[in-house]
């Protein structure tokens, strides 16, 4: 079922052979010491054009139970300084404002111990649910267990996991497609040719599904190369990290195209590597989504693409199952899904954004289906 995470129009390749020099071996792939030929670098531009084509069909629920009413919701943000952690914020205090309920953000500041402090804060406080907006449940099982033993329920979203643990729910985009888009675009822009470095935080799940699945396509060109990978987490993030990656680049002269992660570090790294004169050799990927970021999409300003979500959206779709727990009802899953991770996710959408395609750098990227009137329709409000 991934077409239902995956941009769902119909994209035709663009006739005529695709030039390309490859250049150099390296790679443990199936094509080890093969030039791609024309039809693998097809393949991998059909995976881009895929990506970054709109979102325009509604994947979700056509149906909700009536919003419970008169309910203290909690949210805890991964941190403030992280743009998708505030947005799905934002997202659940609109929906859940929606239906009337009273919804409480606290900045979880990349730090677990501030994560259970917020969370057994909320729940001694009387609130009826707990959201982790990309906060990762698993340090939390002190919290998650007092939230279990009130009767508390617990969702995430951006966390990119599958239930369990004390979590009913998580919504979020289907990260390995993530990491496949962005390794796509990075062997058809190269011609078969990159050199990468890879940087990844593995405080969050998602993260690694985005490593994962760039590395196998990346790996799978003959050409390419994951030349080094830099480990992070954020509070890393204004603290030394840009420097490091910098640092890192000097010592590796060949890498042509840096993995940032997510825009918060990514936006931390291109300063560090323009002063140091890499903004003419080196060009970034990275995901998430800021304004930032998308500024410099827009404007060819070292990052090149960015691949997103709207952050928004898993907002929404959190407070949807949530209304349903709160109503005493199932939770909605997707259609035919097969993903443990992507159960509860509502047909979250993820899309490529090129300079072609960016829009306007200053407005996040909204899915283009509608979704605030779809969930509006359904619960009657």
């Amino acid at each position: 079922m991934r077409s239902l995470r995956r941009n769902t129009a119909t994209i035709a390749v663009a006739a005529g052979a695709l030039v390309f020099t490859a250049c150099g071996t390296g790679s443990t792939g199936a094509s080890s010491g093969e030039a791609l030929n024309d039809a693998e670098l097809a393949s991998h531009q059909k995976v881009v054009d895929q990506a970054t084509a709109p979102v325009t069909e509604w994947n979700g629920p056509t149906s909700a139970p009536a919003p419970v009413k008169d309910k203290e919701i909690a949210v805890i943000e991964c941190a403030a300084v992280v743009s998708g952690c505030v947005r799905q914020a934002e997202g659940i205090k609109q929906a859940g404002e929606l239906l009337g309920w009273s919804v409480s953000v606290y900045d979880g500041k990349g730090d677990p111990v501030e994560w259970n402090r917020a969370a057994t804060q909320a729940i001694n406080s009387g609130v009826d649910a707990i959201i982790l907006a990309a906060a990762d449940p698993v340090p939390m099982k002190s919290a998650l267990d007092l939230a279990a033993e009130k009767g508390i329920p617990v969702g995430t979203t951006g966390v990119g996991i599958a239930a369990g643990g004390g979590v009913a729910f998580d919504v979020g985009a289907d990260y390995g497609y993530w990491g496949e888009a962005l390794g796509s675009w990075i062997v058809a822009d190269s011609r078969g040719s990159a050199k990468v470095l890879q940087t990844v935080d593995k405080e969050f799940a998602s993260q690694g599904d985005i490593q994962t699945e760039m590395n196998r396509v990346i790996d799978s060109c003959a050409g390419c190369e994951v030349v080094a990978t830099e480990q992070f987490v954020v509070t890393d993030i204004g603290n030394g990290l840009g420097q490091r990656i910098a640092n890192t680049l000097q010592r590796n002269p060949d890498i042509t195209y840096v993995n940032g992660a997510f825009d918060s570090a990514a936006a931390d790294m291109i300063p560090a590597m323009k002063a140091i004169g890499l903004g003419d050799r080196v060009k970034v990927v990275a995901s998430v989504g800021a304004t930032q970021n998308l500024g410099f999409v827009a404007s060819g300003d070292m990052q090149k693409v960015d691949v997103v979500q709207d952050d928004l959206y898993l907002g929404f779709a959190a407070v949807d199952q949530l209304n349903r727990l709160l109503a005493g009802q199932p939770l909605w899953k997707t259609p035919g899904e097969t993903n443990e991770k992507l159960l509860y996710a509502q047909g979250a959408p993820s899309k490529l954004l090129t300079e072609e395609n960016v829009g306007d750098p200053e407005k996040p990227w909204v899915a283009e289906n509608d979704y605030v009137a779809h969930y509006m329709k359904i619960w009657g409000v």
